[in-house]
């Protein structure tokens, strides 16, 4: 669209680094950077400096970071000939960079439920930081309608629904099948994403260990304790491949025989659109999931596994149904279908309507300006 685009990373502060071993030994080198990089024509990224610790924890230590970081980022941004930028935010800790830029618009893009899973003085210092920022933001778009229904009460204008989407393009531009997993037997069951305690391990380790013919192969980053998934990694039929190329994941994808969304339903859970439906989507793969409210759009295209149905079974036992079910009546056509499916759930489609969105409320703001 031509727009230049200034990608802030992730604040990283002192108690993540103590925490994950990987992510300290990737952000102390990323912290010597001082200056944006430029990634491709109209596109840099900054790495912000490592943030003080307690900001989940006290408005005031947000506070202070907030405006620290708006201090560091004010340079970068005038060097860059950044003047009344669109200030788009996904920390929902932000609030405080709120009128630091002279922005001409801001926007809080929610793409999950951040305060969902957390306890004590953390969620409500969280649930207090995001509720300021639905206020004083002019627009909001969220991944989940749950998150829409959720915030609507604190918002100026309507919140926008934005659902997850995948890279169609890519994920369909070849039929190639990795020899990486070319050499794993079939049926080939695959869950690609992170790996981290959204992940029921417990579940996939009772599907895997009953079902000794099946192998399963896990893409993705281990962010999780390697302690929680070493009962299912010890199986023999599960394959892990670590981290993989976003250039691979098609011919990777292109061999599973069944995809999955094995997430433990809890209250953030509940909020998230996968991203990793609309790439198995794209891909043509049959996809067995737990009963996200935020895929009932893929309803067509996905076998959804309901244990309140069956309070009687065990999500296991349902589990691996739907798994031979979907083996049993998978066929060319119905990859064909889902591959079509996928045209309507592409990124950019998505943006189009966010800058539709983003183009109207501009004309609001001026209009309201010159009465």
């Amino acid at each position: 669209k031509g727009h230049r685009v200034l990608f802030v990373e992730r604040q990283v502060g002192l108690e993540h680094l103590l925490r994950d071993k990987n992510m300290r030994r990737r952000k102390i080198s990323a912290f010597r950077e001082s200056a944006p990089v430029q990634i491709q024509l109209n596109l840099w990224r900054w790495q912000p400096p490592l943030m003080y610790p307690g900001r989940y924890y006290s408005l005031i230590l947000n506070k202070w970071g907030q405006r620290y970081l708006s201090a560091r980022l004010k340079p970068i941004l005038n060097q860059l000939g950044f003047t009344y930028p669109i200030l788009w935010m996904y920390p929902p800790q932000s609030a405080p960079l709120i009128g630091q830029f002279s922005e001409k618009l801001s926007i809080y893009h929610c793409i999950e439920h951040f305060a969902g899973d957390q306890k004590g003085r953390k969620k409500k210092i969280m649930l207090a930081q995001e509720n300021a920022l639905l206020r004083e933001v002019d627009q909001v778009f969220v991944h989940a309608d749950g998150l829409r229904k959720r915030y609507a009460p604190l918002t100026r204008r309507p919140i926008e629904l934005i659902p997850s989407a995948a890279d169609v393009a890519h994920f369909q531009s070849t039929d190639q099948i990795h020899p990486t997993i070319s050499a794993i037997p079939h049926p080939r069951l695959v869950l690609m994403g992170t790996l981290d305690a959204r992940i029921d391990h417990d579940l996939l380790y009772q599907v895997m260990s009953q079902n000794p013919n099946w192998s399963l192969v896990l893409i993705g980053q281990m962010r999780s304790s390697q302690r929680d998934f070493a009962p299912l990694l010890a199986l023999p039929n599960v394959y892990y491949l670590g981290k993989q190329l976003f250039a691979d994941l098609p011919t990777l994808l292109n061999g599973a025989d069944i995809a999955l969304i094995p997430y433990v339903l809890t209250e953030m859970t509940r909020a998230i659109s996968p991203i990793k439906a609309y790439e198995y989507l794209a891909v043509g793969n049959p996809i067995v999931s737990v009963n996200l409210p935020e895929i009932a759009q893929l309803k067509p295209w996905i076998y959804k596994v309901d244990n309140l149905q069956y309070q009687d079974r065990s999500i296991a036992e349902i589990f691996t149904e739907a798994i031979t079910t979907a083996l049993e009546t998978e066929s060319p056509s119905l990859r064909d279908a889902r591959r079509q499916a996928a045209q309507e759930h592409s990124w950019q489609a998505r943006a189009n309507r966010m800058q539709q969105t983003i183009q109207s409320v501009l004309r609001e703001k001026a209009d309201a300006e010159t009465c």
